[in-house]
C-alpha cells in the first residue's frame, strides 16, 4: 500500500514503516498524529486518485523525534562599502513513522 499524502504545505510518499522527515514542527498533544489530506492511494491492483482528497482516507503515523536542523548562514554584503551582516537560522525538524495507511470505507 502507497499512499502521497499533504503535510504541512508538502507531498510526501508514505509506506508502512517508512520514517518522513518534515521541515516543520508538528503541533499534537501525544505522540501520535492522524493526517487526512490523502491525494493518492495505491495497491497492486487499485489506484485511487482524489480530487483534491481522497474520501474516508487517513494515515495514522507516530512522532518520533523533534529537533532542530543543521544551522545556515545569510550573507547580506555590500561591495567596497565596508557593509557585511551575517544570520544563521535553524529550521524545525520533525520525523514520523508511518504506522498505518486506512483506505477510504
Amino acid at each position: 500500500m502507497l499512499a502521497v499524502a499533504k503535510i504541512a504545505g508538502k507531498q510526501f510518499i508514505a509506506e508502512v514503516g517508512k520514517k518522513l522527515k518534515i521541515s516543520s514542527k508538528i503541533d499534537a498533544k501525544d505522540k501520535k498524529v492522524k493526517f487526512t489530506e490523502i491525494l493518492l492511494l495505491a495497491d497492486d491492483k487499485t489506484f485511487l486518485v482524489g480530487k483534491p482528497f481522497v474520501v474516508g482516507a487517513s494515515i495514522d503515523t507516530e512522532i518520533v523525534e523533534e529537533k532542530k536542523g543543521e544551522k545556515i548562514l545569510v550573507v547580506k554584503h555590500h561591495a567596497k562599502k565596508r557593509y557585511r551582516r551575517v544570520k544563521g537560522h535553524r529550521q524545525d525538524e520533525t520525523t514520523i513513522l508511518i504506522k498505518k495507511i486506512n483506505e477510504k470505507q
